[in-house]
């Protein structure tokens, strides 16, 4: 039963298989004839492109034939016109070209140039020897020309010079943000500048040339702005008016005078570079520096000593300077191509900065006159104008190209070279002082006071600390202080700083050393020798306190270390010598043992005529020394009062014991002729002297 069944269904597979293959097999024959069939077709439709590609082919191409000639024809028709343009562009722009350019409507003319420089450039290299080459060159020539004079009057007619109240607010102004603003509008408008910058690109891609005229016109800007602040400089309201600020929002100022004003500005610049130098040194340290007081303050001085008002008036002209070109800059950048930036400004600013350099050197030769006079402040106002254009330094490093601050050079080196004459010839007076003393001529004061040649050194050197930081730098240059400085610094280390103010102890030390000798020499017109001791005692005391007083004691240490022991020492020596003045005069009654002893008030006749010599002898020379003595003066209290007290000292127990011995001795008819004087009366004589009014 089991095996029909298997029977049963593998015939029924079979069977199915059967079915299957049959209908495979009449698919497969279907997709055969398919195949011959799209075969035929592809061949037929193969056969009709061929026969249809040799029938449009030429067509196609007699097309494209056509076309190019159609194109060529364009382009000959085109050249022809173009060509023909160029013959007509003469008469087409002759008059517009005559006319010459318009403010304000510029790019016609500049299109009437390019035209004619288009038939040039065509001419020339089609046809140069036509009469219309020469005829678009001239053309072009001439509308370049009035190309120039429009360029050159545009500048003119918008370039007016600063009045010198705009120039002395632009300068005081210097921080101030709306500064450009301030001036800009003035002249040379936003328009203007776009114009100009049209005119100058025009001039740069044809070749043609332009900076001549844009940097006469601007540098003439510059030169009469300087100029007219020079003039106004000259007229009489200057010191009140000068950097008067003129705007609203800010307080005004007319009371500060020019130096006052100056001084703010600079101090400014001062406390700027102190604050970049500060920040420099904790950037790169990690050290915190605390300003204990104003940078500044070496700046200021308790008067105007050194405000020399020409001086003043030099350094607000090269302030001036500065803020033009700054403002020439500016406006450049509007105009100028940037490739010509440093040749125009050169050329703009090479006027006015030769302006400046001639100006500081007529101001040197006057200053060195006046310092030949004897006038010192001037030679202290070089030293502030020193100091002042030092300050100026990064501004001028920022403003002006390697030639120009080459130029300004000869300033700086001006102002140092005069005050190093300054200072050699201030040590040539005080040193010529002491051979100058004409014999049979006197000129120290009869009075043997502090004579004036040591007040003015006093003053002078007094004065000199508050530019050390220059004249240490003009010191420097000299071989003989920077040896001295070597020798000094081989004993103890010194910063910056610190060498400056040794390089003028240096310098003081030699000066007070002059002065000495010089007052040394000038004692000997005395013919008194106690006036003598009293001349150089006064000076030399002086001379001590007014080091002490203003701390210069400590600045000269740093050179002579013993200077205050060696000035104690001298004034000790002088009073001692001073005292042995009376010693003459005392010897007579001083030493008792050689003098006749009285017996019961009496002495022998012989030794009468002793005790008179004595007595009159005193009398003369101790009336002769008061005589002159209360003719000299001795400002000094302590000094006076204390030689006061030692001559009490010194003659009054000597002259007492006399006294007390002799007074009452019968030596004379008429003894008050010789016993003039009571120990409290010489007492009272000692204490009148140097009072002239006694």
């Amino acid at each position: 039963m089991n095996n029909l069944d298997s029977s049963l269904q593998a015939h029924s597979k079979l069977e199915k298989e059967t079915t299957n293959l049959a209908l495979l097999k009449d698919r497969v024959d279907k997709y055969h004839d398919l195949s011959t069939q799209m075969s035929s077709i592809l061949t037929i439709f193969e056969k009709r492109l061929g026969n249809l590609e040799q029938t449009i082919l030429p067509v196609y191409q007699e097309t494209e034939q056509l076309q190019k000639r159609q194109q060529n024809l364009e382009a000959t028709l085109n050249c022809l016109e173009n060509v023909l343009s160029h013959y007509d562009v003469s008469q087409e722009v002759c008059q517009l070209i005559h006319q010459g350019p318009v403010e304000g409507n510029i790019s016609i003319f500049l299109d009437a140039l390019a035209k004619l420089r288009a038939a040039m450039d065509y001419f020339l290299h089609n046809n140069s020897q036509s009469v219309e080459l020469e005829n678009v060159t001239s053309l072009f020539n001439t509308g370049c020309e009035g190309l120039n004079q429009h360029y050159s009057m545009l500048l003119k007619k918008h370039s007016t010079p600063l009045k010198p109240v705009e120039l002395l607010d632009l300068i005081y102004i210097e921080d101030d943000s709306s500064s450009d603003e301030f001036t800009s509008f003035r002249q040379l408008s936003q328009s203007t500048r776009e114009e100009l910058y049209t005119i100058s690109h025009w001039f740069e891609q044809n070749l043609r040339e332009y900076t001549h005229i844009y940097a006469t016109e601007r540098g003439e800007v510059v030169l009469r702005s300087l100029q007219l602040l020079k003039d106004h400089q000259k007229s009489s309201s200057w010191g009140h008016e000068a950097l008067k600020p003129r705007h609203s929002g800010r307080p005004s100022e007319t009371k500060k005078n020019t130096s006052a004003r100056l001084q703010q500005i600079f101090e400014k610049k001062a406390n700027k570079l102190y604050l970049r130098a500060t920040q420099t040194i904790e950037q790169s340290t990690g050290f915190s520096i605390k300003k204990a007081s104003s940078h500044s303050d070496h700046l200021s001085s308790d008067g105007p000593l050194d405000g020399d008002q020409e001086l003043d008036k030099y350094l607000v002209m090269l302030l001036g300077l500065q803020r033009l070109l700054n403002w020439e800059r500016a406006i450049m950048l509007d105009i100028i191509p940037t490739s010509k930036h440093n040749e125009v400004f050169a050329r703009l600013a090479y006027n006015a900065i030769e302006l400046v350099v001639k100006d500081a050197e007529a101001i040197t030769q006057r200053i060195l006159r006046c310092i030949s006079r004897k006038e010192w402040t001037s030679a202290l106002g070089i030293f502030s104008a020193l100091k002042r254009v030092i300050l100026l330094q990064p501004d001028i490093e920022r403003t002006y190209n390697p030639a120009q601050r080459e130029q300004l050079t000869k300033v700086l080196n001006k102002l140092q070279q005069t005050g190093a004459k300054a200072l050699e010839h201030f040590l040539d007076v005080v040193k010529g002082e002491s051979s100058t003393n004409i014999v049979g001529q006197s000129n120290v004061p009869k009075d043997a006071t502090v004579h004036e040649l040591t007040w003015n050194t006093i003053w002078f050197i007094q004065h000199l600390y508050e530019h050390f930081d220059v004249i240490g730098s003009i010191l420097a240059q000299d071989v003989l202080y920077a040896t001295q400085l070597e020798t000094i610094l081989m004993k103890k280390e010194l910063p910056g700083d610190e060498r400056n103010k040794a390089m003028l102890a240096i310098y003081i030390k030699k000066a007070l050393a002059e002065l000495n000798l010089s007052i040394m020499n000038k004692c000997e017109q005395y013919n008194d020798q106690a006036t003598k001791h009293l001349f150089r005692l006064n000076n030399i005391h002086y001379i001590l306190k007014s080091l002490q007083h203003s701390n210069l004691i400590d600045l000269v240490t740093l050179a002579e270390p013993e200077c205050e022991h060696s000035y104690l020492e001298m004034i000790r020596e002088l009073k001692a010598s001073y005292q042995k003045t009376w010693s003459k005069m005392l010897a007579g009654i001083y030493s008792l043992d050689e003098l006749p002893r009285p017996i019961n008030g009496k002495v022998k006749d012989k030794d009468r005529s002793i005790l008179k010599e004595r007595f009159s002898n005193f009398n003369k020379d101790f009336e002769e020394a008061c005589k002159i003595q209360r003719g000299i003066s001795i400002r000094d209290v302590i000094l006076r009062e204390g030689i006061k007290r030692d001559n009490v000292e010194h003659v009054l127990p000597k002259y007492n014991r006399f006294f007390e011995m002799y007074a009452g001795v019968q030596f004379s008819k008429n003894p008050d002729k010789y016993v003039k004087y009571r120990p409290h009366e010489i007492n009272e004589m000692l204490s009148k002297l140097f009072d002239d009014s006694a």
